[in-house]
């Protein structure tokens, strides 16, 4: 009898772990980006205040623009930004102005961020040659897990949890520091070094001149190497190390060399790192996985963003790239003006909040009450956390009426029988 409930004890246990795994791979949005690369500089497309223009992925330090950005992307000078840590490029020496904050900032249809600081760059021919508008820091994707293939020109942006095909051991935590970025470990002989994830730096390891001193009484000297300043073409021939069984999470570097990088305020982990592997930053959770290209194959149905169905009568579940495409795209900037052809009423809800899951029931019969006249929907709360946190809902369940062509009326608490009187009211009038 101890066999027999021991063995279904295995069996349950064994469901239980790899059913957590697969739950914790179920995303609410992935979405693939594809990006090029101009002098080995990582380019992607994002729109500010309703204009695109391409920028240099630099997920090291702060947000810059070009001095001409700030007209064509309509950034509003007067409203001027702050840092709330490192007031300058702590570890770049890079030449910068006035801070301003950019508006809105979206990256494909599910990346948006809010009013984030950007420096403005002094006069930078180099960026020019690369045909950018400025530099775009990881901050816009700290809401979401961002993994970079270097060998298929794409970026993956998901939400809440890394690709199915990133391995679950393989990962590292890594400390997010504000203004600085990622900073990670990188094991050389069973000793893990933490740098900063820099996708700007040449080379694999740049190191400061201090850090090169103190390295330089432990490993064997290379021959030199060509380093440049950040964001300049100034370039020069530096000292070299060879580094001896280097690891990053589990997977070996051959050849790895760290170089003495003079324009450099702090060693980093540069952008040929990306030559060995993929990459997944997982800002939420602050974990870092790491494979190499060919260990899993990508599965089809993870560059697909799958359709949401709406049925009338129904409550129905949605993301926030379906927000934007059928409620209101806040990315461009505009005062909120619904144009669905019928009113709408959206429950922001979460399993872990009692009153949203005692309302749930009762929104489902409002849904089927008025069915024909009024579209409800529920937005998981946990999950969409960029549309929670653009429209500030903090407060659960919180509930919008939308009336065709209006703005959300919005109600915080789970009292059905006034919802009644809104629809009845404002939405139907």
């Amino acid at each position: 009898m101890k066999r027999i409930i021991t063995k279904m004890y295995l069996c349950l246990l064994a469901f239980c772990i790899t059913g957590g795994i697969s739950a914790q791979t179920q995303n609410s949005m992935t979405e693939v980006i594809p990006f090029e690369t101009i002098d080995g500089k990582i380019i992607v497309e994002a729109t500010i205040n309703g204009e695109v223009a391409d920028f240099v992925l630099d997920l090291s330090g702060h947000n810059a623009l070009l001095p001409e950005a700030l007209k064509k992307l309509n950034i509003n000078t007067e409203k001027r930004g702050t840092f709330s840590s490192y007031q300058d490029f702590v570890f770049k020496q890079v030449p910068v102005g006035k801070v301003y904050e950019m508006g809105t900032v979206a990256i494909g249809k599910n990346t948006f961020a809010n009013d984030l600081p950007a420096f403005t760059l002094e006069d930078e021919p180099y960026l020019r040659k690369l045909g950018v508008m400025g530099v775009l820091s990881g901050a816009v994707f700290r809401t979401s897990v961002l993994t970079i293939d270097m060998q298929r020109k794409k970026i993956t942006i998901t939400q809440p949890y890394r690709p199915s095909y990133m391995k679950l051991n393989y990962r590292e935590n890594f400390n997010l520091i504000t203004g600085l970025g990622v900073v990670c470990p990188i094991n050389i002989q069973g000793k893990p070094i933490s740098l900063v994830l820099d996708t700007w730096s040449e080379g694999l390891v740049n190191l400061t001149e201090a850090d090169f001193n103190t390295w330089n009484t432990q490993y064997t000297k290379g021959s030199n190497q060509k380093v440049s300043n950040e964001y300049k073409e100034i370039s020069q021939e530096e000292e070299s190390l060879i580094l001896p069984e280097t690891m990053f999470v589990k997977t070996k570097i051959e050849d790895a060399i760290a170089v003495k990088n003079p324009f450099l305020k702090r060693s980093v982990l540069g952008k040929k790192i990306l030559d060995y592997g993929i990459i997944s930053i997982d800002y939420i959770h602050q974990k870092i996985y790491f494979q190499p290209f060919d260990m899993v194959p990508i599965p089809e149905a993870e560059a697909k963003v799958t359709e949401t169905k709406v049925e009338d009568g129904k409550l129905n579940p949605i993301t926030r790239q379906f927000f934007l495409e059928h409620i209101f795209d806040y990315r461009k900037g505009n005062d909120f003006i619904y144009n669905g052809d019928k009113p709408i009423v959206i429950d922001f809800w979460a399993t872990w909040c009692g009153p949203c899951m005692r309302l749930l029931p009762e929104m489902e019969k409002l849904a089927e009450k008025y069915k024909g006249k009024v579209i409800f929907y529920k937005v998981n709360a946990d999950k969409e956390k960029d549309l929670c946190s653009h429209f500030s809902v903090q407060a659960l369940p919180t509930l919008f009426f939308i009336p065709v062509g209006g703005k959300p009326i919005i109600e915080v608490g789970a009292t059905p029988e006034k919802y009644v009187q809104i629809i009845e009211e404002q939405l139907l009038k």
